[in-house]
């Protein structure tokens, strides 16, 4: 048995202020007129019936995610609250397994840019055979193109002849030289995170290397309504917020890494659609009403609002209904500081 589980519940705080709390990015139509969310799962349905497509929201996004998606209510699994992916894949695990189902659940974010569908699904295939014969995460891998410091690394064991390796290392976001040495370094791979593994070994590895997780989950596991007491709210409240990779990946002694053919981004900052969104002669991404003047490699995004520059390179210009970013392209990842400094002196 086979399934597929969207991880639809980030903020997106790094696109604000297109992207907000109330509507984060991966249900907005950055590239083209769907969202992410949307094209994930059209993605998907060409690999496997709608049926066996389920998504993992918060509760607050629970309307936009059935209206965007067309599934049943049925195959939506509620948060009520963030707490990173460690919770929301062990949450679905649970979801399958309190149902008398262990089925080999492929785990894949929503915000993510894919080029090249059929590859795509030749990795999903391999992944989930591989997933099936053996108690095993195995997590699809891109060999780096630029020293991209927002991206976990994964280091793999060189001594495999097939076309999947064992995990050597997992590594979350290096500074700029280290990850421009891992660039130029055979063995090492960006990580998707995407990932095939089956309910009952994600459970496992929940109550061998995040106890207190598992504890939580497996009281929900047992109610006899999911949501009987307001309990998973509870237990939300009471269970740590660790991703995946750090709270049981860089831990295992058992990962295969499948090396991916197919064109692959996580849009997780603006400048990330310079790679996917056509430029003007002067490198620069335009959305919007505009006119720039001795402008160069920038990105300007407005919903509304005319834009003028004259004389500016390397920014980030964004206009929305009631906020202005305006950014130099080398400090976009101090956009989600800024948020976090503005949210504690508001």
């Amino acid at each position: 048995m086979l399934k597929a589980v969207v991880l639809a519940g980030g903020s997106g705080s790094r696109l604000w202020p297109q992207s907000r709390p109330d509507l984060p990015k991966q249900f907005l139509p950055f590239l083209g007129d769907k969202s992410m969310f949307q094209k994930t799962l059209e993605r998907l349905t060409a690999f496997l019936p709608l049926q066996d497509i389920y998504v993992v929201t918060l509760a607050k996004y629970e309307a936009i995610a059935l209206e965007q998606s067309g599934l049943p209510a049925s195959q939506l699994i509620i948060e009520p609250m963030a707490k990173n992916t460690a919770a929301c894949i062990g949450l679905a695990a649970i979801h399958f397994l309190r149902k008398q189902e262990d089925p080999i659940l492929i785990t894949i974010p929503a915000d993510h840019s894919i080029e090249g569908e059929e590859a795509f699904r030749e990795a999903l295939q391999q992944a989930y055979l591989q997933a099936r014969r053996e108690d095993c995460a195995v997590t699809l891998g891109v060999k780096p193109t630029r020293p991209e410091t927002a991206y976990g690394y994964i280091k793999i064991v060189q001594e495999n002849a097939t076309d999947l390796f064992r995990v050597e290392k997992f590594t979350e976001k290096p500074d700029a030289a280290q990850a421009k040495s891992w660039m130029n370094q055979s063995g090492y791979y960006w990580n998707t995170g995407i990932m095939a593994w089956r309910a009952s070994y994600i459970e496992a590895l929940l109550t061998k290397y995040m106890p207190q997780l598992a504890h939580g989950l497996a009281q929900w596991k047992a109610a006899v309504s999911p949501i009987h007491g307001n309990l998973l709210h509870t237990i939300y409240e009471a269970i740590p917020g660790i991703s995946i990779d750090y709270g049981i990946l860089e831990k295992l002694p058992l990962t295969y890494l499948l090396p991916v053919s197919f064109r692959w981004d996580d849009l997780g900052s603006w400048s990330s659609l310079d790679r996917w969104l056509p430029q003007d002669a002067d490198s620069n991404v335009v959305i919007g009403n505009h006119r720039l003047s001795h402008t160069k490699n920038c990105i300007v995004y407005s919903d509304h609002s005319f834009v003028g520059t004259i004389g500016v390179e390397q920014l980030i210009i964004v206009v929305t209904d009631n906020a202005v970013l305006v950014c130099h392209k080398d400090y976009e990842q101090k956009i989600r500081e800024m948020l976090e400094h503005r949210e504690h002196t508001d």
